[in-house]
């Protein structure tokens, strides 16, 4: 009790001696200039985002090593099981069980790229709605600039979290299999074939950021929608041409199939078109 009123009393006699909403002790000045690689829209887009990149890249890696180390075991797993080994097939393509596995899940994570590249992208809507694009852009950044450094993140950094979970499919599979060099660079490469894909999402997120600002929310549908569509459309029989809406529908299924570069260039080409409506959208409307 004693040491209580103590407590009580000190803090009331603090409390006396300080400002309204200040502190006792005063807040350190921060640092007289910007480090030099603020000077640049790139370099802002950066320290804003790299923290999110370096998060998702560290749980694909983590996801990654997930399902490379089921991989081994579910031939066995799918055995006894005709009905799961069925929707795999179905997922994942045909070809060696082990092989249709991994597409299936690779597939899975084109999806969480998905989202990575939508929340890096929107990142653009949160500083203008945010109030703290218009400060930047009163400078003599141009509008184009400012988008590109936030959109370069973006369509990098699904190639780094990408890699990162076929780094860690290839690692922990290659492991349990005795040929760590070999699944790495097969599994990394079959888990980049998506990247097209994912940019057409990342290019959906940014057309409706500079065509359509107040509808931006829209973009996190589309993560789940083409998970619908292309991951578990064959699975409820959808019409082919619904199916095809999905731009991973038309991703080859690797590790397993053949890697046919027509379509990766098409989804490309497609997402790089939606990217330059969304710049081209943004710098034609107003700010706020």
């Amino acid at each position: 009790m004693l040491l209580c009123a103590a407590l009580v009393g000190a803090a009331s006699v603090l409390v006396a001696r300080r400002d309204l909403g200040g502190g006792l002790l005063p807040a350190r000045l921060g640092p007289a200039r910007a480090a030099g690689s603020l000077g640049s829209a790139f370099g802002l887009a950066w320290r804003l985002q790299r923290g999110v990149l370096l998060g998702w890249a560290l749980g694909l890696f983590v996801l990654g090593g997930v399902y490379g180390a089921v991989a081994r075991g579910v031939e066995q797993m799918l055995e006894g099981n005709p009905a799961l080994a069925g929707i795999i097939e179905r997922m994942g393509g045909s070809g060696a069980v082990v092989d249709v596995y991994l597409a299936s899940v690779l597939g899975v994570v084109g999806l969480f790229g998905a989202i990575y590249a939508v929340q890096a992208t929107l990142r653009l809507r949160s500083e203008e709605a945010g109030s703290r694009a218009e400060p930047v852009l009163a400078t003599p950044v141009r509008r184009a600039s400012w988008v590109a450094g936030h959109l370069v993140l973006a369509t990098a950094g699904v190639v780094v979290v990408l890699a990162a979970a076929g780094l860690g499919a290839g690692l922990v599979h290659g492991a349990r299999v005795g040929d760590v060099g070999g699944q790495v660079g097969r599994l990394v490469g079959a888990a980049l074939v998506h990247a097209p894909a994912v940019w057409v999402v990342a290019g959906l997120a940014l057309a409706l950021f500079g065509l359509l600002p107040r509808l931006t929310a829209v973009s996190w549908a589309f993560p789940v929608l083409f998970l619908v569509l292309g991951q578990l459309g064959p699975l409820l029989r959808l019409d082919r041409w619904v199916v095809d809406l999905s731009p991973f529908t038309h991703v080859p299924k690797a590790p397993g199939a053949e890697v046919s570069a027509t379509p990766l260039v098409w989804l490309t080409a497609t997402a790089a078109a939606r990217m330059a409506a969304g710049v081209l959208g943004f710098r034609r409307r107003g700010v706020g």
